[in-house]
C-alpha cells in the first residue's frame, strides 16, 4: 500500500514538473521589453533631464509638451510625457497619445517599395512612367510668373527613376519649400502638400503631378519634395493594394504594431492631442478648426479619409513607432518575423547620393533616411528623420539606441534648439562618455 501511494505520488510529481516545462517552452515574451538604464550603461539622473528640459520649452511657450522613449538593446529605458495637449492645460500629454507622424511616414513607405523591390514587383532604376503613366513625358520648369501663375519649361533629359524616389532626387516638389513657386503651382492644381481632408486619392493626385513641370533634372541635386508621396502611389501600382493595405498586411501587422495607420475611427479624436502653429510672438497657438484650406485640426479621425500620403499621412503612439525603429535597427527583424532581408536594410542607411550635396546639416542622404555624417553629437551612420508638426526620431547602430520624440507643433522654427538638446541629453548619459 505504502509502495502505491509512492507510486502515485511519483507520477504526479513528473506530470506536474512535465507540465511546467511544457508552459516554459510555449511561453512568449511580450513586444515591449523594459530595462533599468544603469543595466545598459546610461544614467537615470541623467536622462531625467530631458523632463527639465521639455518643460522649459513648455514654460517659454514654445512647445505644449513632448512624449519621450528612449531604448537600448532592444529593450525601453526611458519614457516620459511632459506637458499638455490643450492650451488650457487640462489634457496632459500621454503615452499612448496619437500623434500625427508627417514625414516620418516616408520610412516606412520607402521600406514598403523596398519589399517590392526584393519581389522583383519594382526594379529601383525603372522609370516611375512604368507605374504612373503621366511621369512618361516629364519636363523642367524654366521660368515662372507670378502674375498669372504660368510657367515655361522644356523636356527633360533623363526621367525619375524609383531610385531618385527613395533619395528626394526626382525634382518633385514641395510648396512649403518654395511658396511663390511650387506652392502656387501645386496650389493651382488642387494638390495638398499634407495629408487632406478632401475627397482627394493619390491615384488621381499623383497623376497630375506627372503633368506638371519638375523643379530640376531627374538626379541632379536633393531637394525634399512630395517624392515619397508618388512613390506611395507606385506601391500602390506595382502591388494591386491601396497604400494602407499594404502596409497594414507587410509592415504594421508583422510587426504587432497596434496603432500607426492613416486614418482612425473617430472616437479616437480624445486620443489626438492638439496641433499648435508658431504665433507672431514667438509663442505657440493651438489650431481650433482648419490648417489652411486643406488640413483640418482632427485629421486623422475625420474628414474624408481618402487620401492616403505616402510622405505626410500616418500617426502613431511612440511606442508603436518604436517597434518599427526597432526592426529597422535589427537588421528588417522583430522577433521572429522579418520585413526586409539585411543586405536590403541596410541599404537603406547607407550613402545614396553619391557626389550631390545635402543641405540641411552634417549628414547624407539613404532611401528614406538622413545619415549622420560629421555630426557635432550623433554618432556617424546613424539615421533619422522628423515630421512637419515636430516629431522626430534617431536609431544608432554604433551604440544600439532608439531615440524618438513626439511633439504637436506645425513647423517650429525652435525644432533645431529642442532636437539639439535633446541630443546632448542623451549622448552625455553614457556612463562611459561617447
Amino acid at each position: 500500500m505504502n509502495r502505491s501511494i509512492f507510486l502515485l505520488a511519483l507520477t504526479t510529481f513528473l506530470i506536474l514538473c512535465s507540465c511546467k516545462r511544457e508552459i516554459k517552452t510555449v511561453s512568449v515574451p511580450d513586444k515591449f521589453q523594459f530595462e533599468l538604464p544603469s543595466e545598459v550603461g546610461m544614467e537615470a539622473d541623467s536622462l531625467a533631464k530631458i523632463e527639465k528640459m521639455v518643460m522649459d520649452f513648455v514654460e517659454s511657450k514654445k512647445f505644449p509638451g513632448a512624449v519621450t522613449l528612449i531604448a537600448k538593446n532592444g529593450k525601453i529605458i526611458y519614457e516620459s510625457e511632459v506637458g499638455w495637449s490643450d492650451s488650457s492645460r487640462t489634457e496632459p500629454y500621454r503615452k499612448d497619445h496619437l500623434f500625427r507622424m508627417a514625414s516620418m511616414t516616408k520610412p516606412l513607405v520607402s521600406v514598403a517599395a523596398m519589399q517590392l523591390v526584393e519581389s522583383g514587383k519594382i526594379g529601383l532604376d525603372d522609370p516611375v512612367g512604368k507605374y504612373i503613366p503621366t511621369f512618361n513625358e516629364t519636363k523642367v520648369i524654366t521660368s515662372f510668373n507670378p502674375i498669372d501663375t504660368t510657367w515655361t519649361s522644356e523636356q527633360s533629359s533623363t526621367l525619375p527613376t524609383i531610385r531618385h524616389l527613395l533619395t528626394q532626387t526626382a525634382g518633385v516638389p514641395y510648396g512649403f519649400m518654395n511658396p511663390p513657386v511650387n506652392g502656387a503651382i501645386l496650389a493651382k492644381n488642387g494638390i495638398p502638400d499634407l495629408s487632406t481632408h478632401l475627397p482627394l486619392t493619390v491615384e488621381e493626385t499623383m497623376s497630375k503631378i506627372g503633368d506638371l513641370p519638375l523643379i530640376h533634372e531627374p538626379g541632379a541635386k536633393w531637394m525634399y519634395g512630395l517624392n515619397t508621396d508618388v512613390l506611395g502611389r507606385v506601391v500602390e501600382v506595382a502591388s494591386g493594394q491601396k497604400l494602407d493595405d499594404y502596409i497594414r498586411k507587410n509592415i504594421t501587422q508583422p510587426l504587432e504594431i497596434e496603432k500607426l495607420d492613416f486614418y482612425f475611427n473617430d472616437s479616437l479624436t480624445v486620443d489626438l492631442p492638439k496641433v499648435f502653429v508658431p504665433a507672431p510672438d514667438g509663442t505657440i497657438t493651438q489650431i481650433a478648426s482648419a490648417m489652411g484650406p486643406m488640413y483640418i485640426a482632427n485629421y486623422p479621425t475625420q474628414g474624408a479619409k481618402t487620401y492616403l500620403s505616402g510622405g505626410s499621412g500616418m500617426t502613431g503612439t511612440a511606442r508603436d513607432y518604436f517597434l518599427f525603429c526597432q526592426a529597422m535597427l535589427n537588421d528588417g527583424v522583430l522577433g521572429n518575423k522579418r520585413i526586409l532581408k539585411a543586405e536590403t536594410a541596410q541599404s537603406m542607411h547607407k550613402d545614396q547620393i553619391d557626389t550631390l550635396s545635402y543641405p540641411w546639416g552634417a549628414s547624407r542622404f539613404g532611401f528614406g533616411f538622413a545619415v549622420a555624417n560629421g555630426h557635432s553629437t550623433l554618432p556617424d551612420g546613424t539615421y533619422s528623420w522628423g515630421g512637419a508638426f515636430s516629431t522626430t526620431f534617431w536609431i544608432d547602430p554604433a551604440n544600439d539606441l532608439i531615440v524618438i520624440q513626439l511633439r504637436q507643433v506645425l513647423q517650429s522654427p525652435d525644432n533645431n534648439d529642442i532636437n539639439s538638446r535633446l541630443e546632448e541629453i542623451v549622448y552625455s548619459s553614457f556612463t562611459e562618455k561617447k
